[in-house]
């Protein structure tokens, strides 16, 4: 059946020259553009992608030959040239004159902006052109597969920054107009085009392998461009060394756009970014805000081999762009700063992609797209961080060796041009010994993952796989899976590894032993069930990080699912009182605090004293205070138990040392541990009055870093006072908070359980709002805070606002926050007793 998203082969562009002149004042550009086309078969028409442009003209100059007429097909955002003879086949060069307009929907060819330290409005014109919206800005033959050559040229008003892809190339200069020409870029799609123009400023050219690598950015942010300088360094020198060939550009800009509605765009030698997430003063950013920049960076800089250089033929693909460049980042900011333990914070993003893989509404990694919508909705956890997740075991278990062998094969055979997910598999199995073709398939071709169980028994440990869900059902899928065992033998510990390509397996083993973990390293995407031993506080010290986290994680994943009772995950997970490890840690309190409101009121003061003496246990092993030579995980611990014990516990002495500390922080008393600020920061909002709200939204819009200017407005969500929350929801949609942003808000509010409600009734009311001016890619983003509501009747009202208002380009997304919700009634209904009878 015919997709009419889809273009014909019949026609294929090599090489285009495109000139666009951007009215910034005016906010509309106009453009003119030569196609050198393939035209393989007689034709009296061409076919190609634009939606909002007008066209005035199109010929093929070659033969004089102009259009009879273009027909716009608005619902599949294509337009048919027609002529009134036939073309033979042959190479011929296709020109348009073009115009349109320059709007604020953070996708296309579109209008930014930003206020300097004087108070000056600027306007910026940027792109944003994936998936499907280069054909916004140009017409163009608008698929990957349609790999090309571009010549940018860029008439700007005297005295912008102006770059694109590639280096300049001659810059003509008259009275009021500055003419850029830049380099031909690499053969490469569409979506990878950028341009940008505006009042910007650049640091000084790092020259890294004869690369050189600047940072864009609104005048007067210099400052706080070191990072990323150190880290776009890293990446060029990593990501050249592991895949065994230089960077396909000629230079490498990384620009911070002040309205962007992604994290960060991989366009070659081009790449954009949120301001949040490139912009940051080292010494004022917690570590979690400098881990986010340094993979945000990692992640695009990999897709300039994995993606750009080599690209997926259709959007079916792009779960491997994104879940290799995942994968690769995490890797690098490993090798970038070990202390932070990168491979073990993976665990959280390993445990959002479960959380969505356990639902009926999952979908497998890689699926048919059809349309646009269907293209923006890939843009998912399973497609990041499980597709990451499967690529880590897989390398994991075929070995780093043979798989980066693997990928250099690859990126050789197939560099500028096109490819499916099994030619990926066809080359890394070259160089391993298992069949990763068939192992791989299972994974990326099926929805879900399974649960192992493992039963030590008779010198053996007998291995079975069924399908892990919320809802216990079982659709009998089974999984190519490498399991790694870790057990104790004669005080040694020891590994064993089998691919579990059946419904049940065994291992056997010379003598008895004694199982400690169903999942070595954490590294297979699966959850494992066994009988935790009576000696389980021996077994412990055993376990590494990913592991404990693993472990705690899939008891938690059993008591949503309801098959143990919350006493056995309390009971397991309080054992863990003495380790000081913040990831682990920040596990354990979130989710025993997120049981606190389950509680019988009599019952409350009881369970809230249980966490507060687990915290300061916590507290009492690594010490009130900071000091100056303890780790990075020392403080990231430290403000986590601080911000339990004021919010959760409410104890008193801790509020008042986060009030101090806020007092501190804004006198600029002292050097300060940021990642306490940002708990002193969530504490004062928690507690803070009307004046305080004033004072956080004032930081919020004149905050002196990114990252603080984040940490204000989220907080905003914070405060408990139900006219507050009203400001903060109606300011959502004001013109005091960033389209960028104010998804993000609302998710907040929604996913306090206190303003759920309040917050919900906001969106039903103001939804024809919320459609017209927030980014389409960012609505769906609003409503993860669902998952947490256990109350019915919401969740009914929820059900049906969705099925009376659906979201094409996040449906599948909405539908699994859906399934959630009500697990998470489920949950609560069977759990809520057993808790309260536990603390009986």
């Amino acid at each position: 059946m015919e997709n009419k998203y889809r273009l014909p082969k019949s026609v294929t562009p090599n090489y285009y020259s495109i000139t666009i002149e951007p009215d910034l004042d005016n906010e509309k550009f106009n453009g003119s553009e030569i196609i050198s086309v393939t035209i393989k078969e007689k034709t009296n028409s061409i076919k190609l992608n634009s939606i909002g442009l007008v066209i005035n003209k199109a010929e093929i100059i070659d033969v004089g030959l102009e259009s009879k007429n273009i027909v716009e097909d608005k619902e599949h955002e294509t337009i048919s040239i027609n002529f009134d003879q036939d073309i033979e086949p042959g190479e011929y060069r296709l020109k348009m004159i073009f115009f349109g307009d320059l709007d604020n929907s953070l996708r296309g060819f579109y209008l930014s902006r930003y206020k300097d330290d004087n108070g000056v409005d600027h306007k910026i014109g940027t792109t944003q052109f994936e998936s499907t919206d280069a054909r916004r800005a140009f017409p163009c033959f608008d698929e990957p597969e349609f790999k090309s050559i571009f010549s940018i040229t860029l008439k700007v008003p005297k005295g912008l920054f102006t770059v694109s892809n590639t280096g300049i190339k001659s810059i003509v200069n008259t009275d009021s107009h500055d003419i850029y020409e830049f380099e031909d870029s690499i053969k490469m799609s569409t979506y990878l085009v950028a341009f940008v123009i505006g009042p910007f400023e650049a640091t000084d050219e790092v020259m890294v392998d004869g690369i050189p690598l600047r940072i864009v950015h609104a005048i007067g942010k210099s400052h706080l461009t070191d990072f990323a300088i150190e880290t776009g360094k890293f990446a060029l020198k990593y990501f050249s060394n592991y895949f065994g060939r230089p960077y396909p550009g000629d230079k490498l800009d990384m620009i911070a756009i002040p309205d962007f509605a992604s994290g960060a765009m991989e366009n070659l030698g081009c790449i954009t970014y949120r301001e949040a997430l490139l912009l940051v003063n080292k010494d004022e950013a917690t570590e979690g805000e400098l881990t986010r920049i340094a993979d945000v960076v990692m992640h695009e800089i990999a897709h300039m081999w994995f993606g750009d250089l080599v690209t997926m033929k259709w959007w079916n693909g792009i779960w491997l762009n994104e879940a290799f460049a995942t994968f690769m980042a995490t890797k690098a900011v490993d090798k970038f700063n070990p202390e932070w333990e990168r491979w073990v914070e993976f665990g959280i993003e390993k445990s959002a992609a479960f959380d969505v893989d356990s639902l009926k509404s999952t979908r497998p990694i890689e699926y048919d797209v059809v349309s646009p919508d269907d293209a923006t909705a890939m843009f998912d956890l399973l497609t990041y961080e499980k597709g990451g997740a499967v690529l880590r075991m897989l390398e994991q278990y075929v070995g780093e060796e043979p798989f980066r062998d693997g990928i250099r094969s690859y990126l050789n055979k197939h560099e500028f041009s096109n490819t499916e997910t099994e030619d990926l598999w066809e080359s890394i199995e070259e160089f391993s010994s298992i069949p990763v073709r068939e192992t791989m398939n299972s994974w990326i071709l099926q929805p879900g993952f399974p649960r192992i169980s493992i039963k030590n028994e008779n010198n053996s440990l007998n291995i079975t796989q069924s399908t892990f869900r919320y809802d216990n059902s079982n659709d009998e899928t089974i999984w190519k899976v490498p399991i790694n065992i870790k057990y104790e033998l004669d005080g040694k510990v020891n590994s064993k590894k089998i691919l579990l390509e059946e419904e049940s397996g065994e291992i056997k083993i010379d003598s008895e032993i004694n199982l400690i973990s169903g999942n070595s390293n954490a590294n297979g995407f699966y959850r494992s069930e066994y009988e935790i031993s009576k000696d389980f506080l021996n077994n412990i010290k055993f376990l590494n990080k990913s592991e404990k986290f693993s472990l705690i994680d899939d008891l938690w994943a059993s008591s949503v699912s309801c098959r143990i009772p919350i006493d056995k995950f309390l009971n397991n997970s309080l054992y863990f009182n003495q380790d000081t490890d913040p990831e682990l840690q920040s596990l354990i309190l979130s989710t025993i605090s997120s049981l606190k409101r389950h509680t019988h009121e009599e019952l409350e003061s009881k369970y809230i004293s249980i966490i507060e003496n687990y915290a300061l246990n916590l507290l009492g092993k690594i010490d009130e205070d900071s000091k100056n030579e303890e780790s990075l995980k020392i403080k990231e611990l430290r403000a986590i138990i601080y911000k339990t014990l004021s919010i959760t516990c409410e104890n008193k002495k801790y509020i008042n040392k986060l009030n101090e500390i806020y007092k501190q922080h804004n006198s600029n008393k002292g050097s300060i541990d940021p990642n306490i600020i940002a708990s002193a920061i969530a504490s004062v909002a928690y507690y803070g009055s009307e004046k305080t709200y004033k004072d956080y939204f004032l930081k919020y819009t004149d905050g002196e870093t990114p990252q603080e200017k984040m940490r204000f407005l989220y907080s905003l969500a914070e405060f408990r006072d139900p006219k507050l929350l009203e400001k903060t929801l109606d300011a959502s949609l004001s013109d005091n908070i960033k389209n960028q942003d104010a998804p993000y808000l609302i998710a907040y509010a929604l996913r306090n359980y206190r303003h759920s409600e309040k917050t919900w009734n906001f969106i039903e009311n103001n939804w024809a709002d919320i459609i017209k001016k927030f980014p389409d890619n960012a609505v769906p983003r609003i409503f993860g805070g669902i998952k947490i509501i256990s109350n019915e009747k919401l969740a009914d009202r929820i059900n049906l606002f969705f099925k009376n208002n659906p979201i094409p380009q996040g449906q599948k997304t909405i539908d699994q926050n859906l399934e959630k919700m009500y697990q998470n009634i489920n949950f609560v209904n069977y759990q809520k007793e057993k808790l309260n009878s536990w603390l009986r």
